[in-house]
């Protein structure tokens, strides 16, 4: 589990992802990311995926957006992403 930032009641916000490689294609794999985004009080899924210099993140449904500002938790998961690509 990993804390990314606070949310509007001074909550930590964490993720908990887990990494699977699908086929090659060409230039290189695409790295898809499942796992969940929370604060304690609501979590929601959450879906990465990477490829090159593309990132998508997908939220499910849930609460947690209205604590927290989304522009700023998509920049730090697609920085996560792209870290979990290297390793």
């Amino acid at each position: 589990m990993i804390y990314l930032t606070t949310d509007q009641f001074d909550q930590a916000v964490y993720f908990e992802l887990r990494r699977t490689e699908h086929p090659r294609r060409s230039g290189g794999a695409m790295h898809v990311l499942h796992g969940f985004l929370g604060n304690g009080v609501s979590e929601m899924p959450v879906t990465i995926r990477s490829w090159q210099d593309w990132t998508d993140v997908d939220f499910g449904k849930g609460d947690l957006l209205s604590f927290v500002d989304e522009r700023t938790v998509r920049r730090m998961l697609g920085q996560v992403a792209r870290e979990m690509e290297l390793h």
